[in-house]
């Protein structure tokens, strides 16, 4: 029972941060709120991205029972990879989108968000498991 609350929890972060990127990547390119500050630039550009990392780093973890700090940071290096790669496949024109080397500044600034939140979600658990 324990296990299936924690997924539950990782899960609907996952889920959460990838609707809540989804619905401003769609208000925002589609014309819905001006484009033209730098605000609407970043939450158009960047947010969406930092908010995908965060979902596929945390639907990475969610259904596995023993999550170590060592588990963490593999995961880490690999959703940052995906990221990564995926930036270089633009740059060599082998899937579209344009190379923007701050996306890449991006994942790392999600990826430390991601860990962040789950140390403090480890922490919370541990906590509860001694009461």
């Amino acid at each position: 029972m324990q296990l299936q609350k924690h997924v539950n929890k990782r899960f609907k972060i996952s889920i959460f941060t990838l609707l809540i990127g989804i619905l401003l990547y769609l208000l925002f390119n589609n014309g819905i709120f001006e484009k033209n500050n730098l605000i609407s630039n970043i939450i158009r550009n960047y947010l969406p991205d930092m908010l995908w990392i965060i979902s596929f780093f945390f639907a990475s973890i969610t259904f596995f029972k023993n999550i170590t700090q060592k588990y963490i940071i593999l995961t880490s290096i690999y959703v940052l990879s995906i990221g990564i790669i995926y930036e270089v496949m633009q740059k060599l024109k082998i899937v579209f989108g344009t190379f923007d080397f701050i996306d890449i500044l991006v994942y790392c600034i999600a990826i430390i968000i991601a860990c962040f939140i789950e140390k403090n979600y480890m922490e919370g658990k541990n906590e509860k498991e001694k009461n």
